[in-house]
This record gives structure tokens, C-alpha cells and sequence, in this order.
């Protein structure tokens, strides 16, 4: 029996009229062609199809993945300075988990009205409630970490399980190791992008189990390689040319990678190899199933989706999942075996959300934000343990049902249902975040999505204020071998004209830096990261042709290698099964 049968009246005619055919995005003019992948979609979530494209869809709900950002925010009661990656120019206050925890924040309610637009009801709701700082998993240990799944003695990570580790995001039994993403097993290595069982290597991507190995891409089980891709089971391996082992230690012997000059000229000769020479596959899909997507690892009937570890089934337009998760539709970040969700944001192991953000270990919410533990809620925000809801109020199961039927319909005649939150209720600093990171936007892009725009500094968020930058170090001058790095750059500010932040070594930092010959970096730690995401392929889809046959190809874009070489799943295996 249906709870919202007049809701249920309003929809049917709807979605009994929708047919495959061209559409016009409403805030890019995109054309697209509405296909019965995304027409299933919405009947089967008994949702309208919205008037954006799927592509701006996923837009829209990666600007409130904050991706890899850290920032000064305030305690939501006494004002003093939380670390967070909630930017404090949106107008979101913040508390640190365990405090957030013991709190019931059902008392800040608002009276039910179909009168009001639900959005801007719920961009004041979020301004009275805390976010919590950390959302971690696992209590850190001796750390400055985000996310934390269990860190020991690392420094600014986030969403990770490190030890003595820096600068990475995602990187799972990480050890020693810095500027890392995605990545697993990872010992004793730096600038590492979608790489997993890594020892001692540097700068490599879409690789497995390297060992002493430097500047490579594509490659598997491989040890004692330099500047070189598509390698399979090979060793001493110098610019793709197979040498001796005495041959190659000569020539690696003469290269210094601590100095940054010396990396800045090899990175040059190792972007020309991978943009004008490697010959790519169509896709890194592992074991799947008539799954069209990029980065998905036993996947099932899935269409356009990015980035899947280990297993997804039945998901459409999904960017990042973890663990298995089925049922999903244009969400983004779903984890913990989560299932039959829709456009919703960074949920963890939850069930039935529709257009909900970060709200994990809950089933049957609809447009709420925060909400931990909680089921049948509409409309809320920051509750904890709470059933039958609307706007942080509580209501008997039969009035709920009875509420929400007349709420949806109000929304559908408004043309409000079916459409996520807009982009302008979001928390993160855009140029820093998901968006630009991970779906190869620009700001200028994002402009017509109605993102806020602010000063990275703005609530003094970067530690700034007071600050004379005038007298702080300059980047330019760092010096460029690890040598010549001295302790009296420990926890010295410095100050970064690009990112107009400032930033500093920390002493750990640098010990890591000399005991693997790391070159001192010039930047801020983000920026340095940003760099690496670039280098993985983006959460957006392109035609394309194999550079042999010259079939079409559906593949995802990458901003720092543009002009690269792609090959059909047939031909690239046989261009992998040749070369080695």
C-alpha cells in the first residue's frame, strides 16, 4: 500500500510520458539524449526526471564533496578554531565528532508549511545546526587527519588508514609514504596516483605491485623501472629500453630526485611519454559486466559509472562507490554497502535515501542533510537516532505519511521534487573542491550552478589573519635540493601567491624528505595533491576513436595527458601481450 497515494497520482502520468529522446540541459544547454538507462532510473525511484542533464547532475552533487581541503572553522557554541574541511564562509558552524555525538538537535525544528520553498527552509535549518568537523571512522592516533579510518603519526590525510604518512587522500594501509591517491598497500613512496602494493617507488600511476620504481604508468608487477609505461612482469627497464642490471643502475645512479629541478626535468619527459607515446586503454575496468564506466572493479550492470572498489550492481551515472553497493542512481561518494539511493552525497552504509547528504546508517530519508541513524525523515537536518520527522520536528508514523504526501505534491507543482539541493547550499571552498577535482570543471564552469564565491581566507579559514606576509618566507625560496633544506625551515610560514595560503615544513616532514630523497616542494600541500588527481582519469565521459581500428570508444577524460593514445580493449591487450 502506498504512503503518498496522491503523490503517487501527481508522478504516474509523468513518467508514463517519458520517452527516449533528445533533451536540453537547463542551466549548461547541453543537449543530451535521454536514454532508457536514465529513464528506468527515475521510474524505478518513482521520482520526475528533473530538468538537468546527467552530466550536471553529477556536477551538482560533486560541489558538495569537499574533496582534499582543510580549513579553520568555529565551534558551533564557544567560537574557538575546529579543523574541518566545512569551508566557514558558507555559514556552517561545526563541532568536533565526539561533542556532536552526545547532542540532540531536534529542539531546532521548524512548523510544517508546503508554503515555503523547501530549499531555502533548508539553507537556514543547516546555519542552525553543527556539521560534524571530522566524520571519522576510526579514532586517529598522533595525527592532523579528516576522515580518519585509524592514522598513526600522520599529518594532513584524509579519509585514510596511514602510518607515518603526508599529504594523501584515500590511501588505505598506507605506511611512510606521501602526496598519495587512492591508493593501497603503499610503502615508502611519493606522488602516487591509483596505485596499489607499491614499495619504494615515486611518481607512478594506474600501476600494481612495483617495487623500486620510478616514473611509470600502466604498469604490473614490475621492479626497477624508470620513465616507462605499459610494462607487464619486467625489470630493468630504462625508457621503455630493456637494459642490464648494471646498465640501468648506471643511469639511474646519475639522476638526482632530490632535487626538484631534476624531477621538474624528468616529470617533462614522462608527460610527453604519456601524452603523446603510451598507448592507453579504453578503460581500467576490472571484472565486469556489461558495465560502460572507468575505474570499476567487479562491476554489474552499471552504466557510467566511475570508480567502483570493490563490487557495484544496477548503479547509473554513480561517481565513487565503495563497497558493495547496488541500486544506486547520479549519487556521489556511497559506501559501506549502501543501496536503492538517489542523488545522494557521501552515505554510508544506508538504504532508501532520496537527495540526501551525508547520512549514513539510515534508510528512508528524503531530502535531508546529516541525518546519522535515522529512518522515515523528511527535510532534515543533523538529527541523530530520530524517526517520523519533517524539519527536525517529530511526528506520530500517521501524520508523517500524511505530511510528506502533501509536502511532495506541493514540490512536484513547484518543480522542486526531483531536483537535488542547489549548489549554493554546498561547504566546501569550489575551487578546491569535487567538482574541479574530480569532474575537470573550472570555476567558470561552475558559475551557472550558483556556487558561492569567497576568499580562501575569508573567516581567517587558512590562518592568515595577522599574518605579515610580507615577512613570511618566500616559496621561491626553498631551496631546491633536499640537502640544503636545513631545520631552520621547520614550521617556518610560507607563503604561496598562487593558493594564497601559506604553508610550512613540519619536522617529521622533512626527516621523510631526506631519508627518500624527496625534492622540497614550492607549493602548498593542496595544490601539490590537485596535481596528482588530475593525473587519474576524470568523472567525465567522451567520445572518442581507437588510435588502430578507429572504432568509437566511450572514455573518461584526462586534463594533464589530453592528447593521449587510446586503444579498444582488443587491441590494447594485444598491444600489452606484444610489448611484453
Amino acid at each position: 500500500m502506498s504512503h503518498t497515494p496522491n503523490y503517487d497520482t501527481k508522478i504516474k502520468p509523468i513518467l508514463d510520458a517519458l520517452q527516449p529522446g533528445e533533451r536540453v540541459c537547463a542551466i549548461t544547454g547541453e543537449k543530451w539524449f535521454m536514454g532508457e538507462e536514465e529513464i528506468g532510473a527515475y521510474r524505478k525511484f518513482n521520482v520526475p526526471p528533473g530538468t538537468l542533464s546527467p552530466m550536471s547532475k553529477r556536477v551538482r552533487c560533486s560541489v558538495y564533496s569537499t574533496g582534499y581541503q582543510f580549513w579553520w572553522n568555529k565551534h558551533f557554541e564557544t567560537g574557538e578554531p575546529v579543523l574541518t574541511f566545512h569551508h566557514p564562509a558558507t555559514g556552517v558552524r561545526v563541532l568536533p565528532d565526539a561533542e556532536w555525538h552526545t547532542k540532540d538537535f531536534s529542539e531546532v525544528h521548524l512548523e510544517f508549511t508546503t508554503e515555503t520553498p523547501l530549499f531555502e527552509l533548508l539553507a537556514g535549518l543547516q546555519k542552525r545546526v553543527p556539521f560534524l568537523a571530522t566524520y571519522d571512522v576510526e579514532k586517529a592516533e598522533n595525527s592532523i587527519t579528516l576522515v580518519s579510518f585509524g592514522d598513526q603519526n600522520s599529518y594532513f590525510v584524509l579519509g585514510c588508514r596511514s602510518k607515518n604518512s603526508f599529504f594523501s587522500t584515500l590511501l588505505l594501509d598506507g605506511e611512510e609514504s606521501s602526496l598519495v591517491m587512492m591508493g593501497t598497500n603503499v610503502q615508502k613512496s611519493h606522488g602516487m596516483g591509483l596505485c596499489h602494493t607499491m614499495y619504494n617507488c615515486r611518481y607512478g600511476f594506474h600501476s600494481n605491485d612495483m617495487i623500486d620504481s620510478t616514473f611509470f604508468n600502466d604498469c604490473r608487477n614490475s621492479k626497477s623501472v624508470f620513465c616507462s609505461t605499459g610494462l607487464r612482469n619486467r625489470e630493468y627497464v630504462f625508457m621503455n629500453e630493456q637494459l642490464t642490471k648494471s646498465e640501468y643502475e648506471a643511469k639511474v645512479a646519475e639522476i638526482d630526485l632530490g632535487k626538484r629541478s631534476e624531477v621538474e626535468k624528468w616529470m617533462k619527459v614522462f608527460d610527453n611519454m604519456c601524452n603523446s607515446e603510451m598507448m592507453w586503454p579504453e578503460n581500467f575496468n576490472y571484472q565486469v559486466e556489461n558495465s560502460p564506466g572507468e575505474y570499476l572493479c567487479r562491476a554489474v550492470n552499471c552504466y557510467e559509472h566511475y570508480y567502483a572498489a570493490p563490487y557495484a550492481k544496477d548503479c547509473v551515472y554513480v561517481g565513487y562507490s565503495f563497497g558493495n553497493v547496488s541500486d544506486c542512481a547520479f549519487g556521489w561518494g556511497m559506501s559501506g554497502g549502501s543501496s536503492k539511493q538517489i542523488e545522494t552525497v557521501n552515505s554510508a552504509r544506508a538504504e532508501d535515501l532520496k537527495y540526501c547528504m551525508r547520512c549514513n546508517d539510515s534508510r528512508a530519508l528524503e531530502y535531508s542533510i546529516q541525518c546519522i541513524n535515522c529512518e522515515y525523515c523528511f527535510g532534515c537536518v543533523g538529527l541523530n537516532r530520530k524517526k517520523f520527522c519533517i524539519f527536525n520536528k517529530q511526528y506520530s508514523e500517521e501524520e508523517y505519511w500524511r505530511l510528506v504526501d502533501e509536502l511532495k505534491c506541493a514540490m512536484l507543482d513547484r518543480g522542486e521534487y526531483g531536483e537535488f539541493f542547489p549548489a549554493s547550499m554546498a561547504t566546501a571552498y569550489q575551487p578546491e573542491g569535487g567538482a574541479i577535482e574530480y569532474c575537470a570543471k573550472t570555476m567558470d564552469d561552475l558559475k551557472p550552478f550558483g556556487v558561492l564565491e569567497f576568499d580562501p581566507n575569508a573567516e581567517n579559514a587558512a590562518g592568515m589573519d595577522g599574518q605579515d606576509i610580507a615577512n613570511m618566507k618566500r616559496a621561491e625560496d626553498i631551496p631546491d635540493s633536499i640537502d640544503d633544506l636545513g631545520d631552520e625551515w621547520i614550521g617556518v610560514p610560507i607563503y604561496d601567491p598562487v593558493a594564497k595560503r601559506k604553508f610550512g615544513f613540519l619536522k617529521p616532514e622533512i626527516e621523510h624528505y631526506r631519508k627518500y630523497r624527496i625534492a622540497p616542494p614550492t607549493n602548498h600541500y593542496v595544490p601539490r595533491m590537485n596535481s596528482i588527481v588530475r593525473s587519474v582519469n576524470a568523472c567525465v565521459f567522451e567520445s572518442a576513436q581507437c588510435e588502430k581500428t578507429g572504432k568509437p570508444l566511450r572514455i573518461a577524460k584526462n586534463t594533464r595527458w589530453p592528447n593521449r593514445k587510446v586503444l579498444c580493449m582488443e587491441e590494447y591487450l594485444k598491444y600489452i601481450s606484444d610489448r611484453n
